[in-house]
């Protein structure tokens, strides 16, 4: 009897450790409809990202993620940047990070010169204006690809290389300002913000998947994006609700496959993208860490 007493002790201990070591999995969600809601003067179209948050949060919450999200008033620049600098401080080595943004996008020029065609990608938060102005609006509120950088990089070396970050952008920068033909909604802008006057022309880009270096001390990453630096984003209208194209699909994928370490599943995402005949313009992205 007591050799079964020591067991079951033994038994519960390795079963209450492990619970202790089970895999965090932290997610951000970031969506913007209402581009009014702090700033009547952003000269920003509505558009309908706080749909992709209601679709994608239950799903990823089902698979054991603790999920935050930042929606219209709140997704301000402010927000979203303590949002990601706490995110670097409670994740674990070893954790699964999944960062979403549904927004527009838009071609920033390039302050420091760090980008061979003269522009930075850039996020757009629900106070951040579409044009400069001296004095009004110099750029203060978009949130930079460089930035952006900084606080994905911590997040990578927090996690180690037995986790993984993926961070979706579901936005472009190279579409149009204003809806389309048949109330087409679309994301993002080729309208560059330049304190200069230029005028933003994308390079041309054929290539729709990246390698990104390994690193032995960090996360391995995956960048998931909407569309090529040529090409717009539309919007997709499913059961009478308007969905990133992106967003919908990953829900359509992440519904039947977790989300983990392997990122597999980022390319079934891309083929249905493919397989979508209203689509046939936009090309999704993926560039991903290599791993040893």
């Amino acid at each position: 009897m007591k050799k079964l007493s020591v067991f079951i002790l033994l038994v519960l201990i390795i079963f209450s450790g492990s619970s202790l070591f089970a895999q965090q999995k932290v997610a951000l969600l970031i969506g913007i409809s209402d581009y009014h809601a702090v700033d009547q003067k952003t000269g920003w179209d509505d558009i309908h990202g706080v749909n992709d948050v209601k679709l994608l949060s239950p799903v990823l919450k089902s698979q054991g993620f603790s999920v935050d999200h930042l929606t219209d008033a709140d997704a301000t620049y402010d927000n979203i940047v303590k949002q990601l600098k706490s995110l670097a401080k409670k994740v674990n080595r070893g954790s699964v990070v999944y960062i979403h943004f549904s927004t527009h996008g838009q071609p920033f020029e390039d302050i420091n010169h760090d980008e061979t065609d003269g522009w930075d990608e850039s996020i757009v938060p629900v106070d951040a204006r579409m044009e400069y102005k001296k004095g009004v609006y110099e750029g203060a509120k978009h949130l930079l690809d460089d930035e952006l950088n900084t606080y994905t990089e911590a997040i990578r070396v927090k996690v180690g290389p037995a986790g993984r970050l993926y961070v979706v952008v579901d936005a472009c920068h190279a579409g149009k300002a204003s809806r389309g033909f048949y109330d087409e909604v679309i994301r993002g802008t080729k309208q560059g913000f330049s304190p200069n006057g230029l005028y933003y022309k994308p390079k041309r880009e054929s290539e729709t998947h990246y390698d990104i270096s390994y690193s032995a001390n960090k996360a391995p990453v995956v960048y998931l994006e909407a569309c090529k630096s040529t090409q717009y984003n539309s919007e997709i209208k499913k059961d009478g609700t308007y969905y990133g194209a992106l967003s919908y699909y990953i829900y359509q994928v992440v519904s039947k496959h977790a989300i983990g370490v392997d990122a597999s599943w980022v390319y079934k995402v891309q083929e249905l993208m493919r397989q979508d005949n209203s689509l046939q313009d936009q090309d999704m992205v993926i560039e991903i860490s290599k791993i040893k």
